[in-house]
């Protein structure tokens, strides 16, 4: 009995020791391999010195170029550039992957390390419009892998000029570049080198119906199209080696269908407004009122054209010449229509001369007013029926005529110069209508 007891206290002993070591086992391993990592990594950075690139020359490789959103400022002729810059390089005095530390250190493949503890390329903007706001995020800890392979994503801001060119607003397209590399190394220190040609834009900022479409969204009316990356060698003033550096191109298209209705339908509506004042009678005073209308709604518009397009410093739009082409054809449109008011309601003592009589005719058959020329024979006709009359029954002393005749003579005189009007008006009107369509023609880049 006393041999019973005595054995099954043992068992439970035994059997608690067990599953305490078991339960222990994890926290050691754990513990173990923290100070394993805690040695490697004093052993890594024992001496090292920071300021020294690793190789000659270290090949700093772009993997990756995402571009989060931009920002154009068309008033200041500047881009800002929100990205994550991928860079690779080799640092062999990070590397653990010896045979002496192969066992000890078989589970640890990677490391992270504060950016400032270790060596970094000192990649910089180079024409950076304000260096302020072109900064890098260097406070994000680097990822060092066995093979002494170095990756760092930081947050990278671009701040740099863009010179718009406006000619084919609000169709325009715009190139943009920079240029990132080495401030002081050259490529014989520090090289570069391209692993993808493009750059890759986030989707996370786009919509599902932008996405459908394969546009890409931004907060403002631009769209990146195109991207492209290059590496580039170039020799500067100040020092006889090459120095090499990132070409970072992007092709960005306007996207503002607001403008269709703000400014090509009024530039349109506009230019077949100027169309009433050759449609009046040539004697109607609304023709003065409606062309210097027309005259003021140009101007309003040119003012306006002139603000939204107002950041332009190398190249004036072709819209702003369109508007102002056809501010310049409504005050000649004024200015014919105030000369064919005169000829149609200014009394005219004296007929027209011969010469022009018989060209008026036939071109006034041509241009479809042969009601005034009908007015013109009938006016005629009268005149001399009434002329008849009056010779018949009053004498005429000498020096002298009656009130009726000077009348008709005066009718017939005013609708000769009223024909004269109509068809100057009417020549106009087509000219006007020419001058349009070949404007309308020549501006279609940008209707």
């Amino acid at each position: 009995m006393l041999y019973g007891g005595w054995t099954t206290r043992v068992l439970m002993v035994v059997v608690g020791v067990i599953l305490l070591a078991t339960n222990n086992a994890p926290a050691a391993a754990d513990l173990q391999k923290l100070q394993a990592e805690q040695q490697l990594r004093r052993s890594l950075l024992q001496d090292y010195d920071k300021t020294v690139v690793p190789g000659t020359p270290t090949i700093i490789h772009l993997t990756g170029l995402k571009i989060t959103n931009f920002l154009m400022h068309e008033e200041t002729n500047t881009v800002e550039l929100h990205t994550w810059f991928a860079t690779e390089w080799k640092d062999e005095r990070l590397r653990w992957a010896r045979e002496e530390h192969r066992e000890e250190h078989r589970s640890l493949n990677h490391l992270a390390f504060d950016s400032d503890a270790i060596w970094r390329p000192d990649l910089t903007l180079y024409h950076a419009s304000d260096p302020s706001q072109s900064v890098v995020n260097a406070d994000l800890p680097v990822l060092v892998s066995y093979d002494g392979n170095v990756t760092f994503v930081p947050p990278f801001v671009f701040h740099f000029p863009c010179i718009t060119d406006l000619t084919y607003w609000p169709h325009d397209v715009q190139n943009c570049s920079f240029k990132v590399g080495s401030w002081v190394h050259h490529d014989g220190q520090v090289d570069l080198s391209v692993g993808d040609s493009t750059a890759e834009l986030a989707q996370m900022l786009m919509p599902a119906r932008v996405l459908s479409e394969g546009r890409n969204a931004t907060s403002t009316e631009w769209e990146i199209t195109e991207t492209s990356i290059e590496r580039e060698s170039k020799y500067y003033s100040c020092c006889p080696d090459a120095y090499a550096n990132f070409l970072i191109t992007l092709i960005l298209t306007r996207n503002a269908p607001a403008y269709t209705w703000t400014i090509k339908v009024p530039v349109v509506c506009l230019s077949l407004l100027t169309l009433v004042v050759f449609l009046l009678p040539p004697a109607a005073a609304e023709k003065l009122t409606v062309g210097c209308l027309c005259l003021i709604l140009h101007l309003i518009f040119v003012a306006y054209t002139s603000h939204v397009v107002a950041y332009s410093p190398s190249h004036t739009p072709l819209v702003v010449r369109l508007v102002s082409q056809q501010l310049l054809l409504v005050l000649v449109s004024v200015l014919v229509a105030a000369l064919v008011v005169r000829l149609a309601r200014d009394p005219h003592p004296y007929p027209l001369p011969n010469i022009i009589k018989s060209p008026l005719h036939t071109l006034s058959c041509f241009l479809c007013l042969s009601n005034y020329t009908n007015t013109n024979e009938g006016s005629g006709k009268q005149t001399l029926q009434k002329s008849g009359e009056k010779g018949e029954e009053v004498e005429l002393g000498e020096g002298s005529s009656s009130g009726g005749e000077r009348r008709g003579l005066d009718d017939s005189h005013t609708h000769q110069w009223m024909l004269l009007a109509a068809v100057l008006d009417r020549l106009v009107l087509i000219l006007y209508l020419v001058i349009c369509i070949i404007t309308l023609i020549r501006f279609t880049s940008i209707l």
